[in-house]
């Protein structure tokens, strides 16, 4: 029997283990189950009320979906642990409610990104950098699907001196990629630019965007104004969330790419791989996804799924 306090140990020799073999896993996750079981010095068999107990405490505290996704993150790692104790039980996740795939966006309208971008430049004080500041960054996210957290993490030194392509750094998934930018675009940010230094000394690996104190605008003050912008415009949500959401402009941003692609008869498929690179997607897949959020795409979606059943079945 496994003694008291192994999870643990059981857990990092199963993730060396699958991470040897190319795969990529939700460490985060069963390392705080390791933690949870070993705190309470479990030993022998993972047992369904360990389980369902580790994931409905953390149920409390997130979405209800959550525990069932917990749940069938697990599985897999029972199904090795029964190696050592033949006696685990593999949980249905179902048990704690049905699997939900992703929910669809609010997809904004170009008229819903105008007013957004209009009501930031009219925030208060009127004489200061903060309405320049909002209405540059969110203009940003919208014009090319930048994830926020890159976009409050640019330097000064990341946007070329011409404005015409930026740097991010250290993404989500610690890579760097480089990402070209529109006309328009690159005047907003040199105009921002220019305003900002006429209020705050020139320091090149200083924050881009700055708040009022000139230090790096925060993703919670970012978040406070977005509610607020919001809120004003009284906007209606056309997605699964309940209210739209500052994330909807990466989303509304491919969408928009790939169905512009669609009106001018452009290939789709072909310009996926460009979209995954331009977003940062670790996975093509990730970006594919879009394709179901518009009906119009939903023929492309079809034929991509096609193509991949038809080399599924050559590979077998």
């Amino acid at each position: 029997m496994i003694a008291a306090g192994a999870v643990g140990r059981a857990v990092e020799d199963y993730l060396s283990e699958r991470q040897r073999l190319g795969y990529r896993m939700h460490d985060s996750e069963l390392r705080r189950f390791a933690r949870y079981a070993d705190q309470r010095n479990h030993a022998g068999p993972l047992d369904a009320e360990l389980q369902i107990t580790w994931a409905r405490l953390h149920v409390l505290r997130t979405t209800a979906g959550t525990g069932t996704r917990r749940l069938e993150t697990l599985r897999p790692f029972v199904r090795y642990y029964r190696q050592f104790e033949p006696d685990s039980v593999e949980v249905d996740p179902c048990l704690l409610g049905p699997k939900r795939g992703r929910l669809t966006p609010h997809i904004y309208t170009t008229d819903e990104i105008d007013a957004l971008v209009r009501a930031a430049a009219r925030l208060k004080p009127s004489d200061a950098l903060r309405p320049a500041t909002y209405a540059t960054l969110l203009g940003l996210l919208a014009a090319t699907g930048m994830r926020r957290s890159e976009a409050l993490n640019l330097r000064d030194t990341d946007i070329d001196p011409d404005g015409r392509r930026l740097t991010i750094r250290l993404t989500k998934f610690r890579k760097h990629r480089q990402i070209p930018l529109h006309p328009s675009t690159a005047a907003a940010l040199l105009a921002y630019r220019r305003e900002r230094d006429q209020q705050w000394p020139l320091a090149p690996e200083r924050s881009f965007f700055v708040g009022r104190d000139g230090m790096a605008v925060n993703a919670s003050t970012l978040a406070a104004v977005f509610v607020n912008l919001r809120r004003s415009l009284g906007w209606r949500a056309r997605g699964d969330y309940a209210q739209p959401r500052l994330h909807d402009l990466r989303h509304t941003f491919a969408v928009h790419r790939l169905l512009r692609w669609h009106e001018e008869n452009l290939p789709v498929d072909q310009g996926m791989l460009w979209l995954c690179t331009y977003l940062g997607h670790a996975k093509i897949s990730d970006t594919y996804w879009y394709l179901t959020g518009v009906p119009e795409l939903m023929a492309t979606a079809g034929r991509a799924f096609e193509a991949f059943t038809r080399d599924a079945e050559q590979r077998s």
